[in-house]
């Protein structure tokens, strides 16, 4: 058995669900990383100022820092995080109810991430509710 998470000895009744859980949890992971890549990406761009590409000419396409911008980005680093944080803790069969939370915050749309994230995240919460995996982390 390989790959990311914990390695169970295949007679471990917990080793069918770390396979199942294993692929949903590593792109949730990947989803969560480039959440909040995206949105420091954000942060960089709006404090340098620097003008969109996709601005008509003669018109300003910079993004001001403003309450509303900070606040999107904020949120969107910290459902990065627990998206990340959720995936691990899947991936170590750690924490039921973070692993669902990492996978509801997957769903929200607050930067390009949300490409990735969404389907990820409705694969992710569907393997959860699946007959056995909630059992596999109590033990």
């Amino acid at each position: 058995m390989s790959g990311p998470g914990i390695q169970l000895p295949p007679d471990d009744p917990r080793a069918k669900v770390v396979d199942m859980l294993r692929a949903p949890a590593f792109f949730l992971l990947c989803s969560g990383v480039l959440n909040v890549i995206f949105n420091l990406v954000g942060f960089v761009l709006a404090a340098l100022k620097v003008t969109s590409p996709l601005a008509q000419p003669g018109t300003a396409g910079t993004l001001d820092l403003s309450v509303g911008l900070v606040l999107m980005l904020l949120v969107g680093i910290l459902c990065g995080v627990l998206s990340a944080w959720g995936a691990l803790s899947a991936l170590n069969l750690k924490g039921y109810g973070l692993a669902t939370v990492g996978g509801i915050t997957a769903l929200y749309i607050l930067s390009p991430a949300c490409v990735v994230g969404v389907p990820v995240a409705i694969w992710m919460l569907f393997t959860l509710r699946r007959d056995g995996v909630r059992e596999a982390f109590r033990s």
